[in-house]
């Protein structure tokens, strides 16, 4: 799968920088550990990241060609927009969306009410399997961001 430094100028990248939140450094920490077994544990998988639901980067497990940030607010931009869409046509809340190109596929979940995670997959990653492991980190996810939402 290639996402081209083109593709994301044309959407406009990110802010350049990760969120600052009051999370401890554990809680940071608890997100890489999250994405690293993710890495682990999925067949195929090029990358993830976690975004803010207004597409700020939190966290990401990207190969240094893929610009994070774009890749973060391209990732809440496709949330709110399959949110809107699924409002729309089944009147029911929306828990994760997969685009596949052909080259690859984008699955992004959303993690609770303020972030989603954004996976990257080759042609040849199984789908069932990708949701089998990814689920259970998107729950997990959501609740090492949520005290940050109440605080």
């Amino acid at each position: 799968m290639t996402i081209t430094p083109e593709a994301i100028a044309l959407t406009g990248p990110g802010s350049g920088a990760r969120i600052n939140s009051p999370q401890t450094e554990s809680a940071d920490n608890d997100l890489d550990v999250h994405l690293r077994t993710l890495r682990r544990r999925v067949p195929h998988l090029i990358g993830s990241a976690v975004a803010s639901s207004d597409g700020l980067l939190v966290a990401d497990d990207l190969p240094d060609a893929i610009e994070a940030t774009g890749i973060a607010a391209l990732t809440a931009a496709l949330l709110s927009v399959s949110l809107t869409f699924a409002a729309a046509t089944h009147g029911a809340d929306l828990h994760e969306v997969v685009l596949d190109s052909g080259v690859g596929h984008v699955v992004v979940y959303r993690a609770g009410p303020i972030a989603c995670l954004a996976l990257l997959t080759g042609a040849d990653a199984t789908l069932a399997r990708v949701h089998l492991e990814a689920r259970p980190v998107v729950r997990a996810i959501a609740a090492t961001l949520a005290p940050a939402h109440h605080d």
